[in-house]
């Protein structure tokens, strides 16, 4: 009887243990399943003992639609600086700014330049060069070599306009930026600069902080995954998992896109080639009555002189045109000519044969005329003695 006690005790222990285990696993199940019907309804996964929250219906819609958005808004928040800068170039501290006090300010600065150069070529060197030796690189360029043709040749290039120039972005690590401003600044003329400063911290911080939210909520989503049994489960979990993958991804792309525009400042650059720089504002004093006069003068025997020499230079251009012009004038003399030479010989030959030309009826005709006054006025006279 005591051999036949053992196994009842044993089987009974095992009974109790796979009862135990079965019910636990029914519980995971249903709370699997519960999830799952939760998230097909429109609500949020329950939060586990590690934290989480529950939302109604409409507000998860509300909440996912604003994730589908996301990427554009914050596009749109990049391109708009909600904040005025101070005298300091920095942005002001909002209300709720000491959120983001312990973190380093994110600040896009851009500067805008135009410069002038009388060495184009050496210019260009020494920027790329400047560049280099400060960490950059430059990201677009558009150049000009100023081959314009015009009957004129180069006399408005060389007096008023522009020769040669250039457009270029240029990428700055932003603790450079002060240096390579002062280098333009020394090799060239500057004529124009505008700078701008946009406080991102905000924006930034916002971004980071939906997308460290979604990451929870990927670990979570992968942990029902891995207790879910059913096929609709696995699907309806996989599907709100690629959408959280999505809003990541681009969220990080964000992220990436206003570090770069942090930490690489933009520099925009228009290089002109002239012939004379530009004065500066500061350096001209107020002009005597002398002082215009000898100005105005000196331009008037600038202007005089260059127009000699752009008259010789456009002889020397239209010359070809001279000259063709001067072979068809010629041939058309000539052509006139030997027209006149032809009725000249048809006249001569009508006076061999017997017909007087009119020229010499009209030279008899005066002799007659003459010789008949002639005659009157002696007779006239012979008259005037006879009375006598």
């Amino acid at each position: 009887m005591k051999k036949l006690r053992l196994p009842k005790m044993i089987v009974k222990g095992i009974a109790c243990v796979c009862s135990i285990a079965l019910l636990s696993g029914c519980g995971m199940a249903s709370d699997v399943a519960e999830q799952v019907a939760d998230l097909n309804k429109g609500f949020s996964i329950k939060g586990s003992s590690s934290g989480g929250a529950n939302y109604s219906n409409a507000a998860y819609k509300e909440d996912y639609a604003a994730d589908d958005l996301w990427t554009e808004n914050t596009s749109v928040a990049m391109a708009e600086n909600k904040y005025n800068t101070n005298n300091d170039g920095e942005a002001p501290q909002p209300d709720n700014y000491s959120q983001t006090s312990a973190s380093k300010r994110k600040l896009i600065k851009n500067v805008n330049m135009n410069v002038e150069t009388q060495e184009y070529d050496q210019l260009m060197a020494n920027l790329e060069k400047r560049v280099k030796e400060l960490g950059g690189y430059v990201q677009s360029m558009e150049s000009y070599n100023g081959s314009t043709y015009n009957s004129y040749g180069k006399y408005d290039a060389d007096r008023y306009g522009v020769r040669r120039n250039a457009n270029m972005v240029v990428r700055i690590p932003q603790d450079k930026l002060d240096d390579f401003v002062q280098s333009i600044s020394d090799l060239a003329n500057v004529v124009n600069r505008r700078e701008s400063v946009e406080d991102v911290t905000l924006q930034y911080v916002d971004v980071k902080s939906h997308k460290e939210s979604l990451q929870v909520e990927q670990e979570r989503l992968l942990a029902l995954l891995e207790r879910a049994e059913t096929l609709e489960d696995i699907i309806t979990l996989e599907n709100r998992l690629s959408a959280v993958r999505y809003q990541i991804e681009s969220m990080e792309s964000t992220l990436r896109t206003y570090d770069d525009l942090v930490d690489y400042s933009t520099v925009t650059l228009r290089i002109d080639e002239v012939k004379e720089y530009t004065p500066v504002v500061e350096e001209v004093e107020e002009e005597t009555n002398w002082q215009r006069m000898t100005r105005g003068f000196m331009e008037s025997v600038e202007s005089v002189w260059n127009g000699a020499i752009n008259l010789g230079i456009a002889f020397v251009i239209n010359l070809p045109y001279f000259v063709i012009w001067a072979i068809v004038i010629t041939v058309i003399v000539l052509i006139v000519k030997k027209v006149k030479k032809g009725k000249n010989k048809k006249s001569n030959n009508s006076s061999d044969a017997g017909e007087a030309p009119a020229d010499e009826f009209d030279v008899k005709a005066n002799l007659d005329k003459v010789a008949t006054k002639k005659e009157e006025k002696k007779e006239e006279k012979k008259e005037e003695k006879k009375e006598n």
